[in-house]
């Protein structure tokens, strides 16, 4: 039981020593202690980040050392990828908000549902990947 623990810290450790940010991340502290190393900076920096909340409001506003968070962009397939249940109940339903998500994220608001709802079968057979199903999705649209 010791192992496992102290791999899972070791793993976490290791994980957050190289992140982008380092350690704390992104925010104000980051800032603030910037060029400083050490288990010191770190947690003085992450606890600035974290109980000031600037942290939250750099990610959001893509500030403070967050800047790169502002170019981070999702596509049709990775939608798809990770919210393909919620939207195969959408489709079948023709309505619904991971539905209207996705139409937002591709610039088809004002795309037909009941074109996708009759098609459902043809969209989510067993052996669609992400990207076949916005492909085919896109076609219909």
């Amino acid at each position: 039981m010791k192992k496992l623990v102290l791999t899972v810290a070791m793993t976490l450790f290791v994980g957050n020593t190289f992140a982008a940010h380092g350690p704390a991340g992104c925010g104000l502290g980051s800032m603030l202690f910037a060029g400083k190393e050490g288990l010191v900076f770190n947690v003085l920096a992450a606890t600035f980040n974290g109980s000031s909340g600037n942290q939250t409001f750099a990610m959001s506003t893509g500030t403070l050392g967050c800047e790169d968070a502002q170019q981070a962009k999702v596509s049709g397939p990775v939608f798809i990828q990770n919210n393909r249940e919620k939207l195969a109940n959408d489709i079948a339903r023709g309505q619904g908000e991971t539905l209207q998500a996705y139409l937002k994220l591709i610039g088809a608001n004002n795309a037909d549902m009941k074109v996708l709802q009759q098609n459902f079968a043809t969209l989510f057979a067993a052996d669609n990947d992400a990207e076949s199903i916005h492909g085919q999705i896109i076609e219909l649209i």
